[in-house]
């Protein structure tokens, strides 16, 4: 028996969102598109009826040659810590996800509505940002889930546009940010500093990564407080109230997200925490290696 395949199609206004796929692609993309159709009604002075139109047997995204992209602009200086907080603000995991972001960011901030990949992951080094490990699959998969799209080509490499799909997941997760941890209040049973043992356990504060940062603190608690694994929320309280770091909680999160497989995620009275794997735990005493 093959597959089921779902179609959503959804007309408001200007707004237009149709996508196709298993039941379990079509129901996140309407979940994304409920939210952001809520979001423009409530911001329309005169609503108009919301309509989930018929649903076509095929969806098809239309395919026009436009102009060459016009060249990246260099970024100033001053611009480029403002990029580090829009993708550090943002929940995001998946490097498709970082890809998806970044084309937002080139398409609404720099006003480049038609980049390639190359240009993607050139603004990626300009921002001092991780690069994905294989930009063109983090398009390809963007493209697949229907917030990309081709729309011509130029020295043998494609250029890709926006979708209003694409547009509605970012303003959607960007909307519905969950609040920042940092006002919660911090672990009164931490211990004191003096008992994190630095000297013979890798220092947060001479590592230049946010990720080793955030390793060394499982490290640390796993080694001197027998505590196997902990909470992105833990480790960002442990980093800010006893090592001053200016991180997000956000950007924690991230960070141990990104780290597998030196991090693996369990679940602990239905919350994610990270516990060091064994490449994890060589990794930190490398680093131990390298401070002493």
């Amino acid at each position: 028996m093959g597959q089921e395949s779902y179609q959503l199609s959804v007309r408001y206004k200007d707004f237009e969102y149709a996508v196709a796929g298993d039941r379990e692609f079509v129901d996140e993309h309407d979940i994304v598109v409920q939210s952001y159709l809520s979001k423009m009604m409530k911001e329309d002075v005169k609503p108009g009826p919301g309509r989930r139109g018929k649903i076509s047997n095929t969806f098809d995204i239309e395919k026009t040659t436009s102009p060459a992209p016009k060249p990246l602009p260099q970024s100033p200086n001053g611009e480029k810590p403002g990029i580090q907080k829009y993708l550090e603000n943002l929940p995001l995991n998946a490097e498709w996800q970082f890809t998806l972001a970044m084309a937002y960011y080139l398409t609404h901030f720099k006003k480049q509505p038609s980049f390639t990949a190359k240009m993607v992951r050139k603004q990626f080094r300009e921002a001092r940002h991780t690069v994905p490990n294989n930009i063109h699959l983090s398009v390809h998969t963007c493209v697949k889930k229907g917030y990309l799209q081709e729309s011509g080509q130029q020295d043998l490499q494609k250029i890709y546009e926006l979708t209003n799909s694409g547009q509605a997941y970012i303003d959607t997760i960007n909307a519905v940010l969950p609040e920042d941890v940092e006002s919660e209040q911090p672990d009164t049973q931490s211990p004191d500093v003096t008992e994190f043992n630095l000297d013979n356990n890798p220092d947060p504060r001479l590592l230049e990564r946010v990720e080793d940062q955030a390793l060394s603190i499982l490290y640390i608690y796993m080694k001197e407080f027998d505590r196997p694994h902990m909470s992105a929320k833990e480790v960002f309280d442990v980093l800010k109230k006893h090592f001053a770091t200016d991180h997000s909680s956000k950007a924690i999160q991230i960070a141990l997200s990104r780290s597998r497989p030196l991090v693996e995620k369990i679940k602990h009275e239905g919350q994610m925490h990270y516990q060091l794997t064994s490449k994890g735990i060589d990794h930190m005493e490398t680093l131990l290696s390298n401070q002493v």
